[in-house]
């Protein structure tokens, strides 16, 4: 049984890190398909998104976030004083050559800014071990 396109040969690779929870899902979604290679099923998805994309979209633009409302002037303040903060850190890490100790509180703020604008509930910082 010949396999691919006759008269064409595929040439280039593509890879892609997955998780163990997204190579189960990705494997299940194989198996109901009825394809035994994982690559041959996923060229097929790509290919099926590719085709639906006739009216000229990106593929995957209509799965993306919602867009956000306005931000407010409160979150915009908050952003500034974040963005103040890092730049000091910034500086006083390169002034020491050394990791100012407020940097990782600082990423938290800024990760946890940025889960308030899409209404995410904030993480907390994972205690040393």
């Amino acid at each position: 049984m010949a396999r691919g396109t006759p008269g064409s040969k595929r040439t280039h690779t593509v890879s892609v890190r997955l998780s163990n929870a997204e190579r189960e899902r990705w494997d299940a979604a194989r198996q109901e398909s009825g394809r035994r290679e994982l690559g041959a099923w996923v060229r097929a998805v790509v290919e099926d998104v590719l085709d639906d994309q006739g009216d000229g979209a990106a593929p995957g633009t209509e799965r993306g976030p919602a867009p956000l409302d306005p931000v407010t002037q409160a979150t915009y303040d908050e952003l500034c004083r974040i963005g103040a903060n890092l730049n000091q850190l910034v500086r006083y890490t390169h002034q020491d050559a050394a990791l100012h100790p407020a940097v990782e509180q600082a990423l938290f703020d800024v990760g946890n800014a940025a889960l308030a604008l899409r209404g995410i509930e904030a993480m907390r910082p994972t205690d040393p071990e």
